[in-house]
Parts: structure tokens; sequence; C-alpha cells
């Protein structure tokens, strides 16, 4: 039989130090999730590199990325730990009755994607957490508006909130019907947009579209559009562009099963990019009730 190897405290702090930062890529937004000082993240993960000798992390002064070493540790330890954490989240909520009422500001998307689908189970699982929700598109203060979590893209986090992240990257893609591709001209490359009727998009209470954004050899590109559209609700978006009105500019995880149909093509790939995906929030140094951490749990973890 295998000798066991126990891993130490020190070596177990830090590795729960150092997925907190790889998830989070930042410093000081792991030191405020961990309730530590940014000082002493820095200081535990240089030590744990020390003990590996290895790199795990590259920092400048504007960004940190992970090594390849730091990838590879990651992969490995972090779905360990997640398991471990679900493990005593369970033992934990079965000691006791988990009650109380959550309040939830989402995107509709993200609303879409997470709560529609996964609030039935939590709810079947603890009947006596009571959830209202409430959603639109314009980011809130959690605060103010008396909000336990929200549940928003990573584009638009305030410095105050703690944000975890729930689900990986978004991918902003360029499509349109079939039935209107047949009758205007080949769209080859981004600047062919202006010849087109564009759908745009606003944030809620805004007055002018948002421009869409691409890559072009590493280089962000902003085209302004113009069209006989605009809507406030990327549902209304992509319907429209499905029923053949113009071309729109929407994220692919929500129009797979219309690309998959072939309800809508998928045009200008060579440009597309990627941003940040949706984040669960909430106000840093709040009190946690025992029924907000078993549902920040269940939605990282389901």
């Amino acid at each position: 039989m295998a000798e066991l190897t126990m891993i130490n405290s020190s070596d177990f702090l830090a590795l729960k130090m150092f997925i907190t930062v790889a998830e989070q890529l930042n410093f000081r937004a792991a030191a405020e999730l961990l309730g530590v000082s940014a000082s002493a993240v820095s200081q535990q993960i240089s030590g744990f590199e020390g003990r590996l000798g290895l790199r795990l992390f590259n920092r400048t002064t504007r960004s940190v990325n992970l090594t390849e070493d730091g990838k590879t540790l990651y992969q490995q330890a972090a779905p360990l730990l997640e398991n471990l954490a679900g493990a005593l989240t369970h033992a934990h909520t079965n000691s006791k009755i988990i009650k109380g009422k959550i309040r939830i500001h989402a995107f509709r998307s993200a609303a879409e994607m997470f709560l529609d689908r996964k609030l039935p189970g939590f709810l079947a699982s603890f009947p006596d957490v009571h959830i209202d929700t409430t959603t639109h598109d314009s980011p809130v203060d959690l605060v103010t508006g008396g909000y336990d979590l929200s549940l928003r893209l990573g584009e638009v986090l305030d410095p105050g909130l703690v944000a975890v992240p729930v689900g990986g990257q978004l991918h902003q893609i360029v499509v349109a019907a079939p039935s209107y591709l047949e009758k205007h001209p080949a769209i080859k490359q981004p600047e062919d947009l202006r010849q087109h009727n564009c759908i745009g998009w606003r944030w809620p209470g805004a007055l002018a579209a948002e421009p869409w954004q691409f890559m072009d050899n590493g280089q962000l590109k902003n085209i302004p559009v113009t069209g006989n559209l605009l809507v406030d609700d990327r549902e209304r978006q992509f319907q429209a562009a499905i029923a053949g009105t113009g071309v729109a500019q929407v994220t692919a995880e929500r129009v797979s099963a219309h690309l998959i149909s072939g309800a809508l093509c998928r045009i200008l790939d060579e440009w597309e990019m990627a941003f940040p995906g949706y984040y669960l929030c909430w106000t840093a140094g709040k009190s946690m009730s025992p029924a907000m951490r078993a549902l920040i749990d269940w939605l990282r973890q389901q």
C-alpha cells in the first residue's frame, strides 16, 4: 500500500489562497474574498511557490496571469478543494435547518442561465428558504436596494463587491437569419456592417446603442452600427434576428440552440472576442446567513 502523505496546514491555507487568486486573477479581490490583507495573500503565494519550486503566476503592476505550471496545479487542485467544500457544506446544512429570506438582483440573461435552471433544485432541497428575485439589466447598489446577492456581468463589477465567477467567459458573435443573408450583400469584415440593418442594443436608461466590438490582430475594435430597431433586451434582439429583421451581435452561449437548428447563421467568426462572464456578487464585509452561504455554494457547484 502506498504511504499516505498528509498536507500540512500551511500548504493547505496557501493552496486555498492560490485557487482564489487563480479564479480572481487579482490579489486584492482574492484578499477581500478571503477576509485577509492583499500583502498576506502575496506572502503566502510567494512562500508556496518557494516550497514547490515553481512559479505559479506571472505578475505585473497591471495584471496577474497563471503560468503553465499554475494552470496545471489549478486544474488538478480546484476540483478537489471544491468537492471538499461541498462535502463540508452538505454536512453543515444537514446539521441544522437552513431558513430565511434572500433577495437577489440578476441580469435577465444571468437569470435565464442560472436562476431558472438551478433555483428549483435549491428550493426543493431547502424548502424553508424564501427567495425574492428582481431581474433587469441595470447594475444596482446592493446596500441601498436591500439585496443580498447580485448576478451580473464581469464588466460591471463595483469596487465594494466580493465577486466570484459562475460559468466561464462569454463569446460575442454576429448572427443573422438565412432569410436576411440571402437578400443582402455578404458580410466579410466588420466594416461591412455599416451597409447593413443592425439590430442595436443599449443599456437600460441609455439613449444610444452600444458599439459592436471585435478583435483585430489582438486589438479591440469598436464599430458603430445603425439600423431601424434598437432594444434594451437581449432576448428581443436575437428574436428579431431570427425573424429576419437584421444582423445582431449576441453571446454564443445564449443562441447555441438556434445556431444548431439553422435559425441563425454565425458570421465574422475571425473577429469574435471573449469577455468576462457572469459573477455572483455580495457586499464586502456583509454578514452571511447560513441560507445565503448555502445558495452561493449551490449556484457555484451545480
